[in-house]
């Protein structure tokens, strides 16, 4: 699939390590691919601290969002696997699965020790409609969806199934950007660091 909104509408900088490498000609393949490596991670971070964020709002918020336009009301909740992430040097992958291991002590103590989210399956459900809810696989490295599973069509003509899917994949994709939209506007806000980060803080001691 492809992805996201909010992946495809990443600010463009105005010269990336990797325009300048291509741009100055001197340089060899290998600097190239490595000048896009690290231009990928650094969109990446971005998306584990998305991820990462997830798991608090899920928690302590229910994962509930707020509708905006076509966009009703909806939650997201943690599915049956959650891959973390560790620093350089260390372990590389943890990998959790079980029901509902977002949410566990297990999560949380991993959290807490400087892990974070490399790739979730997730659960999204729109309010009014939760016995037809998607499930899908979200991966920080690309954030593009995989293994995505969409609520039963209700239409049986072949055309108008074909336009049901459509249109409950471009739901999906409005309502993951909407979600994404609300956490950039928080981490960019003032109150991020005086007042989400030590809120987080304190939730992932009380789970250690």
């Amino acid at each position: 699939m492809a992805p996201t909104p909010a992946a495809r509408r990443r600010p463009r900088r105005s010269s990336s390590l990797q325009d300048e490498i291509r741009e100055s000609g001197e340089t060899s393949a290998d600097a190239i691919a490595e000048a896009e490596r690290a231009d990928r991670e650094d969109f990446a971070f971005v998306a584990r601290e998305f991820l990462t964020w997830l798991v608090w709002h899920a928690e302590t918020q229910g994962g509930t969002f707020a509708g905006e336009g076509d966009v009703p009301d909806f939650s997201i909740q943690f599915g049956g696997r959650v891959a973390l992430r560790a620093g350089d040097g260390l372990v590389s992958d943890v990998v959790l699965k079980g029901a509902a291991p977002g949410v566990s002590a297990d999560v949380r103590y991993a959290l807490a020790g400087g892990l974070s989210v490399k790739e979730a399956e997730l659960q999204l459900v729109f309010s009014g409609d939760e016995e037809r809810g998607y499930l899908f696989t979200l991966p920080a490295e690309h954030f593009d969806l995989k293994r995505v599973k969409i609520p039963a069509l209700l239409t049986d003509e072949e055309d108008d199934r074909g336009d049901e899917r459509l249109m409950l994949l471009s739901s999906l994709d409005a309502a993951l950007e909407l979600a994404f939209r609300q956490f950039l506007v928080e981490r960019v806000a003032p109150t991020w660091s005086r007042d989400v980060v030590p809120t987080l803080r304190r939730w992932l001691e009380e789970g250690t």
